[in-house]
């Protein structure tokens, strides 16, 4: 993997779904995701942020546009081929089964026979767990956690698989402020030493704090991409979520400061 990361999105049209019968979740977004990069996906809900991810991770039909990763078409790449760039963390997950925390962990880290471990596996799974403040309930069912516990170790898996270009459906819910904090952090250092980051947020504050370009859903089929500094304009998110929405310097940080509710086409 010494060819530095690339993966884009050209003219790219989603239904709810996956099929045309579904309504238009957007159509026409370009964008292209490099090296080093943090991407935010943003939107009000049902406006297609998990089905881009997903339509990125190569597991959500698009009706037209082109997905290109590494200078090839998504769907030429093997599932193995696939889960050595990327990693997928969607949204919900299910644990029908007992594992513990450093089980649910080691078994992200794909290798060519299954359940072979191998002597340097443990100390990259407490590297993470310890990056992450799980390594405490390292022994713990998986079914036992709290909500933020558990999407740490979602969290966990996607940085373990070792792909360099993480996709992350709402990473930060059920968190915590100090955990949200944390999350920053390790995102943060992923894209400086090892790739780029795709998250979808709610807060448009941890967004800002995350990004360095930025997707906005309207969820009314129309979408903008770019630098963060452009996309994240308070017209742009007043229109789209339908509130006013104001930007303010508060001890040398850009804040948002969000408002009452209002029809959105009062807020151009």
């Amino acid at each position: 993997m010494s060819k530095p990361l690339r993966f884009d999105v050209s003219g790219l049209c989603l239904h709810a779904g996956g099929t045309s019968a579904g309504r238009v979740l957007f159509d026409g977004l370009s964008f292209s995701v490099a090296q080093h990069e943090r991407w935010v996906v943003l939107g009000p809900n049902g406006a297609g942020k998990s089905s881009l991810l997903a339509a990125m991770a190569g597991v959500f039909a698009r009706t037209r546009g082109e997905l290109m990763l590494q200078d090839r078409p998504l769907s030429d790449w093997s599932p193995r081929s696939l889960a050595d760039w990327r990693a997928w963390c969607p949204q919900f997950w299910a644990d029908p089964f007992p594992a513990s925390v450093a089980e649910t962990a080691r078994i992200a880290m794909h290798r060519g026979a299954w359940w072979t471990v191998q002597s340097d596996d443990d100390g990259d799974v407490q590297r993470v767990l310890d990056e992450l403040d799980l390594a405490t309930l390292a022994h713990a069912d998986v079914r036992q956690l709290s909500g933020g516990e558990r999407q740490r170790v979602a969290l966990t898996t996607a940085l373990l698989q070792g792909a360099p270009l993480l996709l992350l459906d709402e990473p930060a819910s059920h968190l915590d402020l100090a955990h949200q904090q944390l999350l920053l952090g390790v995102l943060a250092r992923h894209a400086a030493n090892r790739g780029a980051v795709v998250a979808s947020l709610h807060d448009i504050n941890l967004a800002w704090d995350l990004a360095s370009h930025a997707v906005l859903l309207d969820g009314r089929g129309s979408a903008i991409a770019g630098t963060r500094d452009a996309v994240m304009t308070p017209p742009q998110l007043s229109r789209v979520f339908g509130v006013a929405v104001d930007r303010v310097e508060v001890c040398g940080q850009t804040r948002f400061w969000v408002g009452p509710l209002r029809k959105a086409a009062s807020s151009s």
